[in-house]
């Protein structure tokens, strides 16, 4: 059982007084049977005093293919308003791996690694991360075709995945050296960098870490399992490739994929590395309860519905639970006595998440227009137009005006909650 968390919660009422999860534009973060919106603060407030004596600073960024260019804008922004802060330990799975490397990875201040991530992810497009070719797009589905029509004889090739992720690769190497994260580890710009992947061949949740933090006991799990390596591109795109979707990598023996898909508690990494404090941001918006009990969809569900929710309940459903279950332990420890805390190993480990004021789903349907011909062709076979939000083209929605609505929203959202977001980094 991973240490103890204080529960924070960020919000924001609006200039009615009605609660930010009523749809008004305001971003909040509350655990999944945490209270409702618009109530302040639960639980402990921060001491006020320095970052460095309240322990270590994790950023543990999480997965949600392009929904990760909102993480982008958040960043940003607090790269802007604290450029000389000093971040530890970074943690990443999915595309919060790829942000992960590309902040180790660079040689300067918070400010500047923020803007050169914010100014890639604005250059990107869908091209840029996948193969959107008729050609590519045959090939694929007569790989899947062979594979489901040839019975397992080994005649037909072998189906990999739904699209070709070679571009993706090609964006990564660009920006990250692994040299360079070693270099800033042994500055001292960093003390440690954390990616989790899952095995195809183990089935166990593998966290690959460089550095040397301190008070990192290896998890005590058959399930988990950690190893101190040199991070690479291999391992960013291990952690990023969702099963299917995109393609298995091969690292020494063993084939990995997203680790998002095998981690029930995403908060985790960034607990067995040492941190004290651990900001994160989810892409889930908070529903009001009357949008929630609005139907997405009439009749059977299409495919493109039911991927949408299994892929949420992957990327957005587990951190809201891992949450939730380290704020009931805290209550718990918070009534054990002191000695008895120290010697099972339990610590208090702040917590700050924040949340987008807009569905990011929705968002998505407006821009289902900009993505390639090829791909847009495909996802509405799927049921697209059938349904009201756009969950699963989300993920792979990397067309720029999308992409800026993201990070625009990221920064927006990190500014109408700065007083707390600043109290709890510095």
């Amino acid at each position: 059982m991973p240490p103890s968390t204080r529960w924070r919660l960020c919000g924001r009422a609006n200039s009615s007084g009605r609660s930010p999860v009523r749809g008004t534009g305001n971003s909040w973060a509350a655990p999944a049977d945490g209270p409702d919106a618009g109530t302040g603060v639960t639980g402990a407030p921060g001491s006020g005093a320095a970052g460095a004596a309240r322990g270590k600073l994790a950023f543990a960024l999480s997965g949600g293919g392009a929904r990760a260019a909102y993480q982008t804008g958040v960043l940003s922004y607090i790269g802007k308003r604290l450029p000389a802060l000093r971040v530890p330990l970074l943690t990443g799975v999915s595309a919060g791996a790829i942000n992960v490397g590309f902040l180790a990875a660079f040689d300067g201040d918070l400010r500047g690694a923020t803007q050169a991530l914010k100014r890639r992810w604005l250059s990107l497009t869908t091209e840029e991360v996948l193969r959107t070719n008729p050609a590519s797009l045959l090939k694929v589905g007569v790989r899947l075709g062979g594979s489901l029509l040839g019975g397992g004889t080994g005649l037909s090739p072998r189906f990999r995945s739904l699209v070709d992720t070679s571009p993706l690769r090609e964006f990564i190497e660009r920006d990250v050296d692994r040299g360079e994260i070693g270099s800033r580890i042994r500055a001292g710009d960093l003390e440690a960098v954390g990616l989790t992947a899952m095995s195809y061949q183990t089935g166990r949740t593998v966290l690959f870490v460089q550095g040397d933090p301190q008070s990192a006991p290896r998890p005590a799990s058959s399930h988990y399992r950690l190893v101190r390596t040199d991070i690479s591109v291999d391992h960013i795109l291990a952690s990023a490739s969702i099963p299917l979707v995109f393609p298995a990598v091969k690292l020494g023996q063993q084939y990995y994929g997203d680790g998002s898909f095998r981690t029930a508690a995403p908060l985790a990494p960034a607990i067995h590395m040492g941190a004290d404090r651990i900001f994160t941001i989810s892409a889930r918006y908070r529903r009001s309860e009357l949008e929630a009990r609005a139907p997405d969809t009439t009749g059977y569900p299409p495919p493109a519905r039911v991927l949408g929710l299994l892929l949420n309940s992957v990327f957005l459903d587990t951190l809201d639970w891992d949450a939730a279950a380290l704020r009931r332990i805290n209550l718990l420890v918070d009534r054990l006595p002191r000695e008895v805390s120290e010697r099972q190993g339990l610590r208090h480990v702040d917590l700050l998440i924040l949340r987008p004021s807009r569905d990011i789903g929705k968002l998505a349907r407006d821009f289902e227009i900009e993505l390639p011909p090829g791909l847009r062709f495909l996802v509405r076979g799927l049921g697209t137009p059938d349904i009201k939000s756009a969950d699963f083209v989300s993920y792979l929605l990397f067309e720029s005006e999308y992409i800026r609505t993201l990070v625009e929203l990221g920064a927006s959202d990190a500014e109408a909650n700065w007083r707390r977001i600043e109290a709890f980094l510095t």
